[in-house]
């Protein structure tokens, strides 16, 4: 079976052409670079079914919807949140709240690895740290502002802080590196706090972290050895579309 995936972010749009387990091709570009993205399809062999997650534009889903359409008469099969799905059970309580790339990445991270309590922190635009247990419990999660949203937001609310890379101290001497310091100290610190507050259910989860930020939050979490898992959400998508045809 060869399947399209399609991960339609707030920043960036990544995809990947499997045929069966094996990965052929993928890639990822800018939302704002959205027509390169297309010529990049073009060159693709037409799939059997395509999947998709989208929590970015509603205007470039559907010019995709109709871009699939057009160039091999398929329709993109958007991940809907669901209450149960490959054997999780989501306890989230409003369905419709929940972003369809939270759930995709809870399911790509558990097609990965199984039978484990799991702590699942994408460190993308926003930073969304996911608890699931053992026996495949979703119980919900934290969403916060990512690096670069919390550094803007500085700039934004105050005159004489700017947007500017900085690097980690542990006793920062500039700005610049004060405001890198704090807010990767901010990211790493809920991850800590979820998995204290899964360690006193007697869990014991793997930290497993995605996105464009998590090499850099992954130094400040050494004692709790996490693990950087690429494209969770093409995973789950791709685990979905296994048992379906399945």
């Amino acid at each position: 079976m060869k399947m399209l995936l399609i991960d339609l972010g707030n920043t960036r749009i990544k995809w990947a052409y499997r045929e069966g387990d094996i990965l052929s091709t993928e890639g990822f570009i800018l939302n704002t670079d959205f027509n390169q993205l297309l010529q990049q399809l073009i060159a693709l062999p037409q799939p059997d079914i395509i999947h998709g997650c989208t929590v970015g534009l509603p205007e470039l889903a559907t010019r995709l919807d109709e871009f699939c359409g057009a160039q091999w008469q398929r329709s993109i099969e958007w991940l809907q949140v669901s209450r149960e799905a490959l054997g999780i059970q989501n306890g989230y309580r409003y369905l419709e709240q929940q972003g369809p790339d939270r759930w995709a990445a809870v399911l790509g991270a558990r097609s990965l690895f199984p039978d484990k309590a799991l702590l699942i922190a994408s460190a993308g635009t926003a930073l969304t740290v996911d608890a699931l247990t053992e026996d495949n419990e979703f119980l919900g999660g934290m969403i916060l502002p990512g690096l670069r949203l919390m550094k803007s937001a500085l700039a934004q609310q105050t005159e004489r802080l700017t947007v500017s890379d900085g690097a980690f101290h542990d006793f920062p001497r500039c700005t610049t590196d004060a405001i890198q310091t704090g807010c990767l100290s901010a990211l790493a610190g809920s991850i800590m706090a979820m998995h204290a507050r899964l360690s006193l259910r007697g869990d014991t989860p793997l930290c497993i972290l995605s996105g464009g930020d998590a090499a850099a939050i992954a130094p400040l979490l050494s004692a709790y050895q996490p693990i950087i898992a690429e494209q969770l959400v093409l995973h789950g998508l791709a685990a979905l579309a296994r048992n379906n045809a399945s």
